[in-house]
Protein backbone atom coordinates (compact mmCIF):
# COMPACT_ATOMS: atom_id res chain seq x y z
CA UNK A 1 0.00 0.00 0.00
CA UNK A 2 1.30 3.46 -0.91
CA UNK A 3 0.33 6.22 1.52
CA UNK A 4 0.17 9.77 0.11
CA UNK A 5 2.56 12.29 1.59
CA UNK A 6 -0.40 14.50 2.49
CA UNK A 7 -1.57 11.92 5.00
CA UNK A 8 1.87 10.86 6.19
CA UNK A 9 1.10 12.65 9.42
CA UNK A 10 -1.49 10.03 10.30
CA UNK A 11 0.44 6.98 9.17
CA UNK A 12 1.29 5.83 12.65
CA UNK A 13 -1.81 6.70 14.63
CA UNK A 14 -2.47 3.06 15.37
CA UNK A 15 1.04 2.47 16.69
CA UNK A 16 0.98 5.67 18.71
CA UNK A 17 -2.36 5.00 20.35
CA UNK A 18 -1.95 1.32 21.10
CA UNK A 19 -1.27 0.43 24.73
CA UNK A 20 1.74 -1.67 23.79
CA UNK A 21 3.14 0.28 20.86
CA UNK A 22 6.15 -1.31 19.20
CA UNK A 23 9.13 0.91 18.30
CA UNK A 24 9.17 -0.59 14.81
CA UNK A 25 7.41 1.33 12.02
CA UNK A 26 3.89 0.50 10.94
CA UNK A 27 3.01 0.67 7.26
CA UNK A 28 -0.76 0.65 7.75
CA UNK A 29 -2.64 3.87 8.47
CA UNK A 30 -5.27 3.69 11.18
CA UNK A 31 -7.08 6.67 9.73
CA UNK A 32 -6.93 9.13 6.87
CA UNK A 33 -8.01 12.74 6.75
CA UNK A 34 -11.52 11.64 5.69
CA UNK A 35 -12.02 8.76 8.13
CA UNK A 36 -13.63 9.03 11.53
CA UNK A 37 -11.12 9.20 14.39
CA UNK A 38 -10.37 5.99 16.23
CA UNK A 39 -12.09 5.49 19.57
CA UNK A 40 -9.20 3.39 20.86
CA UNK A 41 -8.12 4.88 24.20
CA UNK A 42 -4.51 5.91 24.62
CA UNK A 43 -2.20 7.59 27.06
CA UNK A 44 -0.68 10.67 25.39
CA UNK A 45 3.04 10.43 24.68
CA UNK A 46 5.10 13.62 24.84
CA UNK A 47 7.28 14.34 21.78
CA UNK A 48 9.68 17.29 21.89
CA UNK A 49 10.45 19.31 18.75
CA UNK A 50 13.74 21.21 19.09
CA UNK A 51 14.09 24.36 16.95
CA UNK A 52 17.13 26.61 16.63
CA UNK A 53 19.75 24.66 14.68
CA UNK A 54 18.81 26.48 11.48
CA UNK A 55 16.06 28.93 10.72
CA UNK A 56 12.89 29.04 12.81
CA UNK A 57 14.12 30.72 15.98
CA UNK A 58 13.39 34.30 14.98
CA UNK A 59 10.79 36.12 17.03
CA UNK A 60 8.55 36.57 13.98
CA UNK A 61 8.56 32.82 13.20
CA UNK A 62 7.71 31.35 16.58
CA UNK A 63 3.96 32.18 16.64
CA UNK A 64 3.38 30.28 13.38
CA UNK A 65 5.38 27.29 14.65
CA UNK A 66 3.31 27.32 17.82
CA UNK A 67 0.14 27.40 15.70
CA UNK A 68 1.24 24.35 13.71
CA UNK A 69 2.04 22.46 16.92
CA UNK A 70 -1.40 23.36 18.28
CA UNK A 71 -3.03 22.16 15.05
CA UNK A 72 -1.26 18.82 15.31
CA UNK A 73 -2.23 18.37 18.94
CA UNK A 74 -5.85 19.22 18.11
CA UNK A 75 -5.86 16.65 15.29
CA UNK A 76 -5.31 13.64 17.56
CA UNK A 77 -5.23 12.62 21.22
CA UNK A 78 -2.31 10.23 21.48
CA UNK A 79 0.67 12.58 21.10
CA UNK A 80 1.44 15.80 22.94
CA UNK A 81 3.88 17.70 20.72
CA UNK A 82 5.98 20.25 22.60
CA UNK A 83 7.97 23.05 20.97
CA UNK A 84 11.39 24.06 22.31
CA UNK A 85 13.06 27.08 20.67
CA UNK A 86 16.73 27.82 21.40
CA UNK A 87 18.82 30.74 20.14
CA UNK A 88 20.75 29.73 17.01
CA UNK A 89 24.11 30.69 18.50
CA UNK A 90 23.57 28.27 21.39
CA UNK A 91 21.38 25.56 19.86
CA UNK A 92 24.09 23.13 18.67
CA UNK A 93 26.05 23.23 21.93
CA UNK A 94 22.87 22.95 23.99
CA UNK A 95 21.73 19.95 21.98
CA UNK A 96 25.11 18.23 22.32
CA UNK A 97 25.00 18.77 26.08
CA UNK A 98 21.50 17.35 26.32
CA UNK A 99 22.43 14.32 24.24
CA UNK A 100 25.41 13.64 26.52
CA UNK A 101 23.12 13.92 29.55
CA UNK A 102 20.59 11.44 28.08
CA UNK A 103 18.04 14.25 27.90
CA UNK A 104 17.74 14.53 24.13
CA UNK A 105 14.64 15.83 22.34
CA UNK A 106 12.86 13.62 19.83
CA UNK A 107 12.70 15.80 16.69
CA UNK A 108 15.27 18.38 15.57
CA UNK A 109 14.98 20.98 12.84
CA UNK A 110 14.65 22.82 10.58
CA UNK A 111 18.26 22.03 9.98
CA UNK A 112 20.45 22.21 6.90
CA UNK A 113 22.45 19.36 5.44
CA UNK A 114 25.72 20.56 6.99
CA UNK A 115 24.30 20.90 10.49
CA UNK A 116 22.62 17.52 10.16
CA UNK A 117 26.04 15.97 9.65
CA UNK A 118 27.14 17.20 13.08
CA UNK A 119 24.60 14.79 14.53
CA UNK A 120 24.48 12.39 11.58
CA UNK A 121 25.44 9.26 13.49
CA UNK A 122 22.75 10.01 16.09
CA UNK A 123 19.81 10.27 13.71
CA UNK A 124 17.15 7.64 13.23
CA UNK A 125 17.00 5.83 9.89
CA UNK A 126 13.65 6.86 8.42
CA UNK A 127 13.91 4.40 5.53
CA UNK A 128 11.57 1.78 7.02
CA UNK A 129 9.07 4.47 7.95
CA UNK A 130 8.80 6.02 4.49
CA UNK A 131 8.72 2.71 2.61
CA UNK A 132 4.91 2.93 2.47
CA UNK A 133 4.68 6.70 2.09
CA UNK A 134 4.02 8.15 -1.37
CA UNK A 135 6.72 10.79 -1.80
CA UNK A 136 6.14 11.14 -5.54
CA UNK A 137 5.73 14.93 -5.24
CA UNK A 138 9.33 15.15 -4.02
CA UNK A 139 12.12 14.56 -6.53
CA UNK A 140 13.91 11.28 -5.80
CA UNK A 141 17.31 12.93 -6.17
CA UNK A 142 16.40 15.24 -3.28
CA UNK A 143 15.36 12.30 -1.14
CA UNK A 144 18.64 10.57 -1.99
CA UNK A 145 20.56 13.63 -0.81
CA UNK A 146 19.47 12.75 2.73
CA UNK A 147 20.60 9.14 2.43
CA UNK A 148 23.89 9.01 4.31
CA UNK A 149 25.72 5.73 4.73
CA UNK A 150 22.56 3.84 3.82
CA UNK A 151 20.48 5.73 6.40
CA UNK A 152 17.63 8.01 5.34
CA UNK A 153 18.26 10.69 7.95
CA UNK A 154 15.69 13.21 6.73
CA UNK A 155 12.90 14.01 4.31
CA UNK A 156 13.33 17.11 2.09
CA UNK A 157 11.10 19.92 3.26
CA UNK A 158 12.53 23.24 2.12
CA UNK A 159 14.94 23.36 -0.80
CA UNK A 160 17.26 25.98 -2.24
CA UNK A 161 18.82 24.97 -5.59
CA UNK A 162 21.64 27.11 -6.94
CA UNK A 163 21.81 28.71 -10.36
CA UNK A 164 23.26 31.80 -12.04
CA UNK A 165 21.90 35.21 -11.14
CA UNK A 166 22.93 37.62 -13.88
CA UNK A 167 22.92 41.40 -14.17
CA UNK A 168 21.20 42.12 -17.47
CA UNK A 169 22.41 45.72 -17.51
CA UNK A 170 26.06 44.60 -17.54
CA UNK A 171 25.36 42.17 -20.40
CA UNK A 172 23.61 44.93 -22.33
CA UNK A 173 26.50 47.33 -21.77
CA UNK A 174 28.95 44.72 -23.10
CA UNK A 175 26.57 43.90 -25.98
CA UNK A 176 26.60 40.22 -25.05
CA UNK A 177 23.76 37.71 -25.22
CA UNK A 178 22.20 36.54 -21.97
CA UNK A 179 23.12 33.07 -20.65
CA UNK A 180 20.82 30.07 -21.35
CA UNK A 181 17.61 29.43 -19.43
CA UNK A 182 17.13 25.84 -20.63
CA UNK A 183 19.13 22.70 -19.97
CA UNK A 184 20.96 21.66 -23.14
CA UNK A 185 20.72 25.08 -24.78
CA UNK A 186 23.87 26.49 -26.33
CA UNK A 187 25.40 29.92 -25.84
CA UNK A 188 26.12 31.62 -29.15
CA UNK A 189 26.75 28.28 -30.85
CA UNK A 190 28.89 26.83 -28.05
CA UNK A 191 27.95 24.15 -25.55
CA UNK A 192 27.15 25.67 -22.17
CA UNK A 193 30.16 24.47 -20.16
CA UNK A 194 32.41 26.10 -17.59
CA UNK A 195 34.90 26.71 -20.42
CA UNK A 196 32.24 28.75 -22.21
CA UNK A 197 31.44 30.57 -18.98
CA UNK A 198 35.13 31.45 -18.63
CA UNK A 199 35.22 33.06 -22.08
CA UNK A 200 32.04 34.97 -21.35
CA UNK A 201 33.14 36.04 -17.87
CA UNK A 202 36.43 37.43 -19.17
CA UNK A 203 34.55 39.60 -21.69
CA UNK A 204 32.34 40.86 -18.86
CA UNK A 205 35.27 41.62 -16.55
CA UNK A 206 36.26 45.25 -17.02
CA UNK A 207 38.94 47.43 -15.43
CA UNK A 208 38.53 51.07 -14.48
CA UNK A 209 39.79 52.13 -17.92
CA UNK A 210 37.11 50.12 -19.71
CA UNK A 211 39.37 47.26 -20.87
CA UNK A 212 37.97 43.75 -20.55
CA UNK A 213 39.99 40.78 -19.31
CA UNK A 214 40.66 39.52 -22.84
CA UNK A 215 42.55 42.73 -23.68
CA UNK A 216 46.34 43.04 -23.47
CA UNK A 217 45.73 46.44 -21.83
CA UNK A 218 43.59 44.98 -19.02
CA UNK A 219 44.72 46.04 -15.52
CA UNK A 220 43.95 43.26 -12.98
CA UNK A 221 44.91 45.56 -10.10
CA UNK A 222 42.01 47.89 -10.88
CA UNK A 223 38.97 45.78 -11.74
CA UNK A 224 35.65 47.60 -11.82
CA UNK A 225 33.31 44.74 -12.83
CA UNK A 226 33.91 41.01 -12.35
CA UNK A 227 32.40 38.45 -14.70
CA UNK A 228 31.70 35.71 -12.15
CA UNK A 229 31.39 34.96 -8.46
CA UNK A 230 30.06 32.16 -6.26
CA UNK A 231 28.66 34.36 -3.56
CA UNK A 232 28.45 33.51 0.13
CA UNK A 233 30.40 30.29 -0.43
CA UNK A 234 32.93 32.07 1.78
CA UNK A 235 36.05 29.92 2.26
CA UNK A 236 34.48 26.48 1.89
CA UNK A 237 36.80 24.51 -0.41
CA UNK A 238 34.30 21.64 -0.68
CA UNK A 239 31.61 24.05 -1.88
CA UNK A 240 33.87 25.67 -4.50
CA UNK A 241 34.93 22.23 -5.73
CA UNK A 242 31.28 21.27 -6.15
CA UNK A 243 30.19 24.47 -7.91
CA UNK A 244 32.92 24.22 -10.54
CA UNK A 245 33.71 20.50 -10.49
CA UNK A 246 30.48 18.63 -9.77
CA UNK A 247 29.49 16.16 -7.08
CA UNK A 248 32.20 14.58 -4.99
CA UNK A 249 33.41 13.81 -1.51
CA UNK A 250 36.56 14.06 0.58
CA UNK A 251 35.56 10.70 2.06
CA UNK A 252 36.01 7.59 -0.07
CA UNK A 253 33.34 4.91 -0.35
CA UNK A 254 34.95 2.87 2.44
CA UNK A 255 34.00 5.61 4.90
CA UNK A 256 37.53 6.02 6.27
CA UNK A 257 39.87 7.08 3.45
CA UNK A 258 40.47 10.76 2.66
CA UNK A 259 40.54 11.91 -0.96
CA UNK A 260 40.08 14.90 -3.24
CA UNK A 261 38.45 13.55 -6.43
CA UNK A 262 39.84 14.46 -9.84
CA UNK A 263 36.73 16.42 -10.87
CA UNK A 264 37.02 18.43 -7.65
CA UNK A 265 40.67 19.14 -8.38
CA UNK A 266 39.71 20.36 -11.85
CA UNK A 267 36.89 22.51 -10.50
CA UNK A 268 39.02 24.05 -7.78
CA UNK A 269 41.80 24.78 -10.29
CA UNK A 270 39.22 26.57 -12.46
CA UNK A 271 38.16 28.71 -9.52
CA UNK A 272 41.75 29.42 -8.43
CA UNK A 273 42.82 30.38 -11.95
CA UNK A 274 39.71 32.54 -12.25
CA UNK A 275 40.98 34.60 -9.33
CA UNK A 276 44.74 34.76 -9.86
CA UNK A 277 45.37 34.04 -13.56
CA UNK A 278 42.33 35.19 -15.55
CA UNK A 279 41.06 37.70 -12.96
CA UNK A 280 37.34 37.26 -13.66
CA UNK A 281 36.58 36.08 -10.08
CA UNK A 282 37.15 38.43 -7.11
CA UNK A 283 39.59 37.42 -4.38
CA UNK A 284 38.73 37.77 -0.71
CA UNK A 285 39.84 41.39 -0.45
CA UNK A 286 37.80 42.37 -3.50
CA UNK A 287 34.76 40.48 -2.21
CA UNK A 288 34.75 42.43 1.03
CA UNK A 289 34.93 45.68 -0.95
CA UNK A 290 31.81 44.76 -2.95
CA UNK A 291 28.80 45.60 -0.74
CA UNK A 292 30.61 44.10 2.26
CA UNK A 293 30.56 40.65 0.70
CA UNK A 294 27.11 40.80 -0.90
CA UNK A 295 28.84 41.01 -4.25
CA UNK A 296 25.93 40.72 -6.69
CA UNK A 297 24.04 43.42 -4.80
CA UNK A 298 26.94 45.79 -5.49
CA UNK A 299 26.05 45.89 -9.19
CA UNK A 300 29.61 44.97 -10.12
CA UNK A 301 29.20 41.22 -10.63
CA UNK A 302 27.86 40.07 -14.00
CA UNK A 303 27.13 36.42 -13.09
CA UNK A 304 26.79 34.95 -9.64
CA UNK A 305 26.29 31.31 -8.65
CA UNK A 306 24.13 31.38 -5.55
CA UNK A 307 21.01 29.75 -4.12
CA UNK A 308 17.27 30.33 -4.32
CA UNK A 309 17.35 31.90 -0.87
CA UNK A 310 19.38 34.81 -2.30
CA UNK A 311 16.14 36.45 -3.38
CA UNK A 312 16.32 37.84 0.16
CA UNK A 313 19.30 39.98 -0.62
CA UNK A 314 19.44 41.13 -4.24
CA UNK A 315 18.24 44.53 -3.07
CA UNK A 316 19.60 46.38 -0.03
CA UNK A 317 17.40 46.94 2.99
CA UNK A 318 17.69 50.68 2.50
CA UNK A 319 18.71 52.96 -0.33
CA UNK A 320 18.57 52.67 -4.11
CA UNK A 321 19.42 49.21 -5.52
CA UNK A 322 22.54 49.01 -7.67
CA UNK A 323 21.01 46.09 -9.57
CA UNK A 324 17.85 47.15 -11.37
CA UNK A 325 17.43 44.51 -14.09
CA UNK A 326 18.35 40.88 -13.48
CA UNK A 327 17.29 37.33 -14.21
CA UNK A 328 18.49 33.77 -13.62
CA UNK A 329 20.13 31.16 -15.88
CA UNK A 330 20.92 27.46 -15.77
CA UNK A 331 24.27 26.16 -14.62
CA UNK A 332 26.72 24.76 -17.20
CA UNK A 333 28.00 21.23 -17.64
CA UNK A 334 30.98 20.53 -15.40
CA UNK A 335 34.23 18.61 -15.92
CA UNK A 336 32.51 15.40 -14.83
CA UNK A 337 30.08 15.74 -17.74
CA UNK A 338 27.12 16.64 -15.54
CA UNK A 339 25.20 19.71 -14.44
CA UNK A 340 25.49 20.11 -10.68
CA UNK A 341 23.34 22.53 -8.72
CA UNK A 342 24.88 22.84 -5.28
CA UNK A 343 21.89 22.31 -3.01
CA UNK A 344 20.96 23.80 0.30
CA UNK A 345 17.97 22.25 2.00
CA UNK A 346 16.20 22.20 5.30
CA UNK A 347 14.61 19.18 6.87
CA UNK A 348 13.67 17.81 10.22
CA UNK A 349 15.06 14.60 11.65
CA UNK A 350 14.54 12.24 14.57
CA UNK A 351 17.28 11.41 17.04
CA UNK A 352 17.75 7.67 17.41
CA UNK A 353 17.69 8.05 21.19
CA UNK A 354 13.95 8.71 21.10
CA UNK A 355 11.93 6.29 23.18
CA UNK A 356 8.92 6.73 20.90
CA UNK A 357 10.04 6.57 17.26
CA UNK A 358 6.59 5.77 15.86
CA UNK A 359 5.02 8.77 17.53
CA UNK A 360 7.97 10.97 16.60
CA UNK A 361 7.58 10.00 12.95
CA UNK A 362 3.87 10.76 13.02
CA UNK A 363 4.63 14.26 14.28
CA UNK A 364 7.47 14.64 11.77
CA UNK A 365 5.10 13.69 8.96
CA UNK A 366 2.68 16.42 9.97
CA UNK A 367 5.41 19.05 10.24
CA UNK A 368 7.17 18.09 7.02
CA UNK A 369 4.11 18.71 4.84
CA UNK A 370 2.98 21.93 6.52
CA UNK A 371 2.90 24.80 3.97
CA UNK A 372 2.60 27.26 6.86
CA UNK A 373 6.06 26.32 8.10
CA UNK A 374 7.57 26.53 4.61
CA UNK A 375 6.18 30.05 4.22
CA UNK A 376 7.38 31.06 7.67
CA UNK A 377 10.89 29.85 6.86
CA UNK A 378 10.94 31.65 3.47
CA UNK A 379 11.76 28.47 1.58
CA UNK A 380 11.01 26.86 -1.76
CA UNK A 381 8.80 23.84 -0.95
CA UNK A 382 10.15 20.39 -1.71
CA UNK A 383 6.55 19.33 -2.36
CA UNK A 384 5.86 20.26 -5.97
CA UNK A 385 2.20 21.24 -5.57
CA UNK A 386 3.13 23.97 -3.08
CA UNK A 387 5.58 25.79 -5.37
CA UNK A 388 3.18 27.79 -7.55
CA UNK A 389 2.07 29.91 -4.61
CA UNK A 390 5.70 30.38 -3.56
CA UNK A 391 6.76 31.74 -6.95
CA UNK A 392 3.63 33.91 -7.23
CA UNK A 393 4.75 35.63 -4.05
CA UNK A 394 8.19 36.27 -5.56
CA UNK A 395 6.61 37.63 -8.75
CA UNK A 396 4.71 40.18 -6.69
CA UNK A 397 7.85 41.13 -4.81
CA UNK A 398 10.03 41.72 -7.88
CA UNK A 399 7.45 43.20 -10.26
CA UNK A 400 7.69 44.63 -12.86
CA UNK A 401 10.66 42.33 -13.58
CA UNK A 402 9.68 38.94 -14.98
CA UNK A 403 12.12 36.46 -13.48
CA UNK A 404 12.26 33.03 -15.12
CA UNK A 405 11.66 30.92 -12.01
CA UNK A 406 11.45 27.82 -14.17
CA UNK A 407 15.26 27.88 -14.07
CA UNK A 408 15.13 27.22 -10.33
CA UNK A 409 12.78 24.29 -10.84
CA UNK A 410 15.02 22.86 -13.57
CA UNK A 411 18.12 23.08 -11.39
CA UNK A 412 16.38 21.25 -8.58
CA UNK A 413 16.76 18.07 -10.64
CA UNK A 414 20.59 18.29 -10.50
CA UNK A 415 21.56 18.40 -6.80
CA UNK A 416 25.03 17.53 -5.62
CA UNK A 417 25.02 13.98 -4.32
CA UNK A 418 26.94 13.40 -2.12
CA UNK A 419 26.27 16.82 -0.69
CA UNK A 420 29.14 19.28 -0.41
CA UNK A 421 28.10 19.46 3.26
CA UNK A 422 28.15 15.68 3.75
CA UNK A 423 29.33 13.86 6.85
CA UNK A 424 33.05 13.53 7.59
CA UNK A 425 34.62 11.75 10.58
CA UNK A 426 35.52 14.36 13.21
CA UNK A 427 33.22 16.64 11.25
CA UNK A 428 33.91 19.98 12.93
CA UNK A 429 37.70 19.58 12.83
CA UNK A 430 37.63 18.37 9.22
CA UNK A 431 35.31 21.19 8.21
CA UNK A 432 37.62 23.73 9.82
CA UNK A 433 40.61 22.27 7.98
CA UNK A 434 38.81 22.51 4.64
CA UNK A 435 37.94 26.13 5.30
CA UNK A 436 41.53 26.89 6.23
CA UNK A 437 42.47 25.58 2.79
CA UNK A 438 39.77 27.73 1.22
CA UNK A 439 41.08 30.84 2.94
CA UNK A 440 44.58 30.12 1.66
CA UNK A 441 43.39 29.69 -1.93
CA UNK A 442 41.24 32.82 -1.71
CA UNK A 443 44.07 35.03 -0.50
CA UNK A 444 47.32 33.57 -1.88
CA UNK A 445 48.49 33.64 -5.53
CA UNK A 446 51.15 31.37 -7.01
CA UNK A 447 50.22 28.12 -5.27
CA UNK A 448 50.75 24.64 -6.73
CA UNK A 449 47.16 23.48 -6.28
CA UNK A 450 47.83 19.76 -6.69
CA UNK A 451 50.53 19.93 -4.02
CA UNK A 452 48.17 21.83 -1.72
CA UNK A 453 45.45 19.24 -2.23
CA UNK A 454 47.82 16.32 -1.68
CA UNK A 455 48.80 17.89 1.64
CA UNK A 456 45.13 18.48 2.45
CA UNK A 457 44.28 14.82 1.87
CA UNK A 458 47.10 13.80 4.21
CA UNK A 459 45.82 16.25 6.84
CA UNK A 460 42.25 15.00 6.50
CA UNK A 461 43.36 11.39 6.79
CA UNK A 462 44.88 12.14 10.18
CA UNK A 463 41.68 13.87 11.27
CA UNK A 464 39.54 10.98 10.07
CA UNK A 465 41.80 8.40 11.73
CA UNK A 466 41.56 10.17 15.08
CA UNK A 467 37.80 9.62 15.03
CA UNK A 468 38.21 5.84 15.16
Amino acid sequence: MRIPVAVAAVVLVGAACGSGASPTPSGTPAATATEAPSATPCTPVEIEWYVGLGTGENEEQIPQEEAVVAAFNDSQDCIDLKLTVVDNTEAADTLATRIAANDAPDIIGPIGIRALQSFGDQLLDLGPYIADVDLSEIDQSLIDAYNVGGKQIGIPMAVYPSFIYYNKSLFDEAELAYPPHEVGAQYEGQDWTWATVRELAMKLTVDTNGNDATSASFDPANVDVYGLDAQFTENDARAWSTVFGGSGSVLAADGTTAQWPDNWRTGLQYFYDGIWKDHFVPNQTAVQALAAGNTFQSGRIAMDVVHQWYTCCVYPGEGTPAVTDWDIAVLPVGPDGNITSKLHADTIGILDSTENPDQAFEALGFLSQSPELITTWGAMPAIESQRAAFFEGLDERFAPLEIDWNVSTLMLAYPDNPSHEAFMPNFLEADSANKDLGSKLWTTPGLDLDAELDAQVELLQGIFDSAN
